[in-house]
């Protein structure tokens, strides 16, 4: 799911309209509209707004419950998610530039 169908789906369900979500983080309707149409993403002052005003963490606003968004990725995704979780900033770095040289080989 995208991020504008996200905005829209949490939107709809806390019952808010285009124009009450507005004013609500003091920006104008097409702003919402253009959101949720995925023709603008949420700056780094609205996100906290928007995710404030829906009820929402900003990893849910960006990517979906948690359900939605493991539901997106493969098998190879999802083995490569958890054999990564827990690890340090560090830990992560060494891993992603270690595939990085990986794929830069394979090209």
């Amino acid at each position: 799911m995208s991020v504008g169908e996200n905005i829209r789906k949490l939107r709809e369900e806390t019952g808010y309209t285009q124009k009450q979500l507005a004013e609500i983080i003091h920006v104008k309707e097409p702003y919402i509209s253009a959101m949720e149409r995925g023709q603008r993403r949420p700056g780094k002052k609205i996100l906290p707004l928007l995710c404030d005003a829906l009820g929402v963490d900003e990893k849910t606003m960006l990517y979906g419950t948690r359900e939605e968004y493991h539901r997106q990725l493969s098998y190879e995704e999802k083995v490569l998610l958890a054999a990564t979780e827990g690890l340090s900033n560090n830990q992560l770095r060494e891993v992603i530039q270690y595939m990085m040289k990986l794929k830069a080989s394979c090209e």
